[in-house]
């Protein structure tokens, strides 16, 4: 393990292959590590490797053995958590990997073995739950490593430290790597488990495949929707409720912040349209001439985000979740009581850009954007046909839950018409995302956003 160049070289066969790996398809031009340094009782290497393609070179976190991926190694496991709560250094060849507790408190490491598993499926992270010392905890490991601060880290302990909420499991702290000029990385974050819980997503799927809306699920699927509702509202709530921190005080928004958001929309949608126009060759003929038919449009798309310039709307930008789907959020079981999870913001945008303050209407279009995704997947798994006048529904029942906690707050629009045209253009965007995200990591899943952009019901719309 101590030769630098052989780790290198075995690690680009299987690198590439890896799902949180960004750059799908491409080939690496070269793999460099970075900084290693060996965890303590263990046979494990924690090193930071930096990966050359065409389009660029990333850093990645990959704890090793033998050269092979190590995450779910017991050790391993045991010293992040040690390494967090006790505040503990380790020392690597370049810079240092330090673990930083988000609430005061000693903490002694214990010699006790840890039992992991991996948690959750898919994702562009490795999340795992790690049960040490009596305790459990998950913790995430932040593949793609990008210095600054992290959104993760920011938020976790805004809500430990100044506006505690009882709507997200616990944030203990996180791993950080720090170089000697001073540029630091997250690297690992890590939260007390919740255990008893399901993902929204994971709750639905069956509910919804066995009769949706239609079927007997109908109250809870309905229930779900509105209890999401309240729980995104009172997020939004305690993320802007404290106007003596800076990086989460609430800002009026003025004309060049709506020009500049709808031109940051428009640069976005014409990334997502040059990357759709390089795979279109790679999808099965029917989705390449949906492709086709939505390529034709971009010229009405970039006109319909520049119509967010124009939307008359006094209400304040805040800090938000910035991902936000059923997938970030999990259900206390019987009752049902939404845990919202996973602050990182969307991975494919910059740390500063999930950094900014926005309009609310992004959380919400997210989670209306996925109760799509959901009756599209059921009806793909064999449930009823997609209907939407179903969508309509949850969306209806999710939004009027909302509207109650965040009626009179500043962050809310007073206007219904400003509300709904913001909405849209939000719904759009987050569209546009997930067809990227689609195209890039699970092509058989394209048809789901491009759906949404060119059914009749789409191209009704002014844009």
């Amino acid at each position: 393990m101590s030769d630098v160049a052989h780790i290198a070289g075995s690690i680009a066969a299987w690198l590439p292959q890896a799902r949180w790996f960004a750059a799908k398809g491409a080939v690496t031009e070269g793999i460099t590590v970075a900084d290693m340094a060996p965890i303590p009782r263990t046979e494990v290497l924690l090193a930071l490797v930096d990966v050359a393609t065409a389009g660029g070179c990333d850093r990645y976190v990959v704890p090793l053995d033998r050269a092979a991926d190590a995450t779910l190694d017991p050790g391993f496991a045991a010293w992040i958590v040690d390494a967090i709560e006790a505040g503990a250094t380790l020392a690597g060849r370049e810079g240092s990997f330090r673990g930083h507790r988000a609430a005061p408190g000693a903490h002694a490491p214990s010699v006790a073995s840890a039992r992991v598993s991996p948690l959750g499926g898919d994702a562009s992270n490795t999340s795992l739950l790690v049960e040490h010392a009596g305790r459990a905890f998950a913790v995430k490991l932040l593949r793609r490593c990008r210095p600054g601060i992290q959104p993760e880290v920011e938020v976790g302990e805004f809500f430990t430290r100044h506006a505690p909420w009882e709507g997200t499991p616990r944030f203990v702290g996180w791993l950080e790597y720090a170089t000697a000029t001073g540029e630091s990385t997250a690297v690992a974050t890590l939260h007390e488990f919740a255990a008893g819980c399901t993902s929204a997503w994971e709750h639905l799927a069956p509910l919804l495949i066995g009769g949706g809306l239609a079927g007997p699920g109908r109250d809870t699927i309905l229930d779900i929707a509105g209890g999401l509702g309240r729980t995104t509202a009172e997020m939004h709530r305690v993320l802007g409720s404290r106007a003596d921190i800076a990086a989460f005080a609430p800002e009026t928004v003025t004309a060049a912040d709506r020009r500049h958001e709808a031109e940051k929309m428009v640069e976005h949608a014409a990334r997502v349209f040059d990357l759709a126009a390089a795979r279109r060759p790679m999808l099965p003929a029917a989705v390449s001439a949906a492709l086709d038919g939505l390529l034709a449009r971009r010229d009405a798309m970039f006109a319909a985000f520049r119509k967010l310039a124009d939307v008359d709307s006094t209400a304040t930008l805040i800090r938000i979740h910035g991902d936000y789907h059923l997938g970030q959020v999990l259900l206390r079981l019987p009752s049902l009581e939404p845990l919202v999870i996973d602050f990182e913001g969307e991975p494919g945008r910059s740390l500063a850009d999930r950094r900014r303050k926005t309009t609310v209407l992004k959380d919400v279009a997210g989670m209306c954007r996925s109760f799509d995704y959901s009756l599209r997947h059921a009806a793909r798994g064999g449930g009823p046909p997609y209907d939407a006048a179903h969508l309509r529904l949850l969306e209806t029942r999710f939004l009027e839950a909302y509207r109650i906690v965040a009626r009179g707050h500043a962050w809310w629009p007073a206007d219904v018409a400003a509300a709904d045209a913001i909405l849209t253009v939000y719904k759009l965007d987050k569209a546009l995302y997930e067809l990227a995200y689609e195209l890039a990591n699970r092509p058989g899943w394209v048809e789901v956003p491009l759906a949404a952009l060119t059914t009749p019901a789409a191209r009704a719309r002014p844009w």
